[in-house]
């Protein structure tokens, strides 16, 4: 895993005048860290548990499945609060300076609030979805992931100190490009 590191690093280093193509590139970086493959698995998961929901959802009552749809639509916001959270952290100076020189630090606040967003997915859908369908569909792979991200936090927060260079000369809607919709949890009627 190491390897891997200093090779994205070794890379960075020696590409020289990066314009928006090198800060896209800087992104796609960032994008291919176990963090965010495991965030991606993360939401595909939960995605895959609406969809196999919506399957059977002509069983239940409007009021059940409203209750449902609102619970994941609730613990996808927690989740895309942390990703945007990230987005706002990159676009300002302060923060990205305070990224660099704290890491770890700033490492922790992001597996807090990913940590949150577990939590309060574990307590709103995925209860909702298991009382409902007595297990049939348990959310919980997602749950599973979990320990995996925040496992790779770290890793994820030192290729953004390495590329912070290009990091600055990201805009908001490269980061929305390339960074939010790719990881975005879709809302209940968008899946």
């Amino acid at each position: 895993m190491k390897n891997w590191l200093v090779s994205i690093i070794i890379g960075l280093a020696s590409t020289s005048a990066w314009s928006q193509s090198g800060t896209v590139t800087a992104l796609k970086t960032l994008q291919e860290t176990p963090f965010f493959n495991e965030f991606r698995e993360l939401k595909d998961r939960s995605e895959t548990a609406v969809k196999n929901f919506k399957t059977i959802q002509g069983r239940y009552s409007k009021e059940e499945v409203d209750n449902v749809v609102s619970a994941y639509n609730s613990s996808a916001d927690y989740f895309n609060a942390a990703l945007l959270n990230i987005k706002a952290d990159l676009m300002h100076k302060e923060k990205r300076k305070y990224l660099v020189n704290y890491p770890d630090a700033y490492s922790k606040q992001v597996d807090a609030d990913l940590y949150r967003a577990k939590e309060y997915y574990a307590n709103t859908f995925q209860k909702e979805v298991i009382q409902l369908t007595n297990g049939q569909i348990t959310g919980s792979a997602l749950i599973a992931l979990m320990p995996q991200i925040l496992k790779y936090t770290q890793l994820a927060i030192e290729v953004i100190r390495k590329v912070d260079a290009e990091i600055k000369k990201m805009n908001e809607a490269i980061l929305d490009q390339h960074l939010v919709e790719p990881y975005r949890f879709k809302h209940w009627d968008e899946i």
